[in-house]
């Protein structure tokens, strides 16, 4: 055993060679001096990393996160956060193929077994909560549907559904595609391998078609149809408030969205596709009625966009559409789909979940959240289910204040029984209270951003897939 220090506690640390070592680790004496973090450690046999850090001053309440080990979205501010309230923090690093071989099923199971090896070592939690953002919000929502009655509580952020998301991600890059690089050798599904070339590439030719009225507009379009926000990032938090009278601004807020999101698009492809086939499509979709679906403020600044370029707003965004539903249609996989199918979520949640995002989000646009909600209405889970927004640019870029006030709502609902107070001002006092700085949430009917009614790609595991 060693000891380390970090964010001012003791760490007494053991390492575990695998799982099977949990007999082991029932006879091993670990530090418990006042401000000592215990911390065990260990790999499943399937490869995936875990780890189980509580202090001693713990509160018999467990925060169970897929980055628990080597987090690389604020890792000092949100460990240091529970430990120093007095959770156990707990939980695995992302598996080491995901990026090529994607399991989301085993991904919830193993948050389960990290909670046996909790329990085989420290006394039974009261309470159990899977947090996570990204990756780790969309396995809180997959506990939540297949593991109810080992988590008493889930809070997901910035999470999402595959089928969904990689099909927004598609409209996005075909768009773009068919829009600025009709005779150029882009490619919208990219390989594994070829994600540095790709990104490269698509980068120089979305710069260069941002130096124009033109390729701005049309970019501006893009977005707009694959249900992308009007402004923000996918993890720089600038920019939080756009200067809408300010119409250069918010034409390179909606550009930064653009670039952001087909670069994620692009070069995450082979996530989506490696481990059955391709698993999206553009068969059978009208991007006229995307379009019409979209944001009607975002339409009009769009309509500005193609004004100021030279361009009839009445004519020429009808004819850029046509460009779009004229591009030679991509057709999913049968494997593809299928892998899919049977992992992807149901919206059939047997415990509480606050689900949120930024509503500046350019690599997963909040509005993938409307495709969630659809199935918590179609499985009428809605009393267990609540959504919240942060004014905010990036991906993961929440604060102190802002993890702060969900983690104390959670504990109100899972206390009370009740959702108390998951409005933004309640959200906002609670995070001011923390002392940890200023909490951003806000209500938003006030920011002019909307959730997608309906959501476009909206997919469940019934779902007709054209072609299949």
């Amino acid at each position: 055993m060693t000891g380390y220090r970090m964010h001012g506690r003791t760490f007494a640390v053991a390492l575990l060679a695998s799982a099977s070592a949990l007999a082991c680790l029932t006879g091993l004496a670990m530090a418990q001096d006042t401000g000592a973090v215990t911390q065990v450690t260990g790999v499943f046999d399937d490869g995936q990393e875990w780890q189980i850090s509580i202090p001693a001053d713990w509160n018999g309440v467990v925060i169970n996160d897929l980055d628990a080990v080597g987090n690389v979205e604020g890792a000092d501010m949100r460990s240091s956060y529970f430990l120093d309230h007095g959770y156990a923090y707990t939980g695995t690093r992302r598996h080491p193929d995901r990026n090529v071989n994607w399991d989301p099923q085993a991904e919830s199971d193993n948050m389960v077994r990290v909670l046996d090896l909790f329990a085989a070592q420290f006394d039974a939690p009261k309470y159990t909560i899977q947090f996570g953002c990204s990756g780790g919000g969309s396995v809180g929502l997959s506990v939540a549907e297949d593991h109810p009655d080992r988590f008493d509580g889930v809070i997901s952020m910035h999470a999402s559904t595959p089928v969904e998301l990689a099909n927004m991600r598609l409209d996005l890059a075909v768009a773009l595609k068919a829009l600025l690089d009709p005779e150029g050798e882009l490619k919208p599904i990219i390989a594994e391998g070829e994600q540095s070339a790709a990104g490269q590439a698509w980068r120089a030719m979305l710069e260069a078609a941002m130096e124009t009225p033109e390729g701005r507009a049309r970019m501006a379009l893009a977005a707009a149809v694959a249900q992308y926000p009007l402004w923000g990032s996918q993890g720089n938090p600038e920019a939080e408030n756009v200067d809408w009278s300010d119409a250069e601004a918010v034409q390179d807020a909606m550009m930064r969205v653009a670039l952001d999101g087909a670069l994620r698009a692009v070069t995450g492809r082979p996530m989506w596709d490696n481990p059955a086939g391709v698993m999206s499509w553009t068969s059978g979709i009208d991007y006229h009625a995307f379009y019409a679906n979209a944001d009607e403020r975002q339409r009009e600044l769009v309509a500005q966009m193609y004004t100021a370029a030279g361009l009839d707003p009445d004519t020429d965004i009808a004819a850029d559409i046509d460009r779009i539903n004229d591009w030679p249609r991509i057709e999913a996989t049968a494997e593809g789909i299928a892998y899919f199918r049977t992992r992807t979520h149901t919206g059939n949640i047997g415990t509480p979940v606050l689900h949120m995002s930024n509503i500046g989000d350019g690599g997963t646009p909040a509005a993938v959240m409307a495709g969630y909600q659809m199935k918590i209405e179609a499985e009428g889970t809605g009393e267990l289910y609540r959504q919240a927004f942060i004014n905010a640019s990036g991906h993961c870029t929440f604060n102190a204040a802002e993890l702060a006030a969900a983690t104390q709502t959670m504990m109100n609902r899972l206390e009370t029984g009740e959702w108390v107070g998951v409005d933004p001002e309640a959200m906002n006092a609670r995070g001011q209270a923390s002392g940890l700085g200023e909490p951003r949430y806000i209500d938003i009917e006030q920011t002019g951003f909307r959730l997608p009614d309906p959501f476009n790609r909206a997919f469940s595991r019934n779902s007709a897939v054209p072609g299949l």
